[in-house]
């Protein structure tokens, strides 16, 4: 069989076509690829017929005169607050580490943290890990005494 034509193909697409012709077109479709291409694009145009005849030329003019313009910010006033935003932010990190300076709050948290640090035997994790050491230990032995009464 040879190729068809994009205008026999869109001919099938919308079903105008007899029965046995069509179970034609539907063999060669299995061996011809540019057959193939042509039908999907045949059964794109009979699905979904141009835009541009269904809609008219000033849909688009028309859509756009309805969408709002996003206000603009001018420059100047965007980067004057960011900058003082930045100087803002600056100085109370500044302030609060004064504070926390001059009120010996750092130091504190240095003697804390020596605290934890030598009381790290006292620990709730370690001694967690310490009883299950034990409880583990008590299994064994009493598996032990079991195999050997046996």
């Amino acid at each position: 069989m040879n190729h068809q034509t994009y205008g026999q193909w869109l001919h099938y697409a919308k079903d105008e076509l007899d029965e046995e012709l069509r179970v034609q077109y539907e063999n060669h479709l299995y061996s011809c690829d540019h057959c193939l291409e042509l039908y999907v694009k045949a059964v794109e145009e009979a699905d979904y017929p141009s835009l541009a005849d269904s809609v008219g030329a000033s849909f688009s003019d028309s859509v756009m005169k309805h969408i709002e313009k996003p206000k603009e910010v001018p420059r100047e006033k965007a980067g004057g607050n960011i900058k003082k935003q930045t100087l803002m932010h600056y100085g109370v990190a500044a302030a609060m580490t004064v504070l926390l300076m001059s009120t010996g709050a750092f130091s504190q948290l240095v003697n804390i943290a020596s605290t934890f640090a030598a009381n790290e035997d006292r620990s709730i994790v370690n001694g967690f890990l310490q009883n299950t050491d034990s409880i583990t230990e008590k299994i064994e032995t009493t598996l032990e005494e079991e195999n050997k009464d046996e």
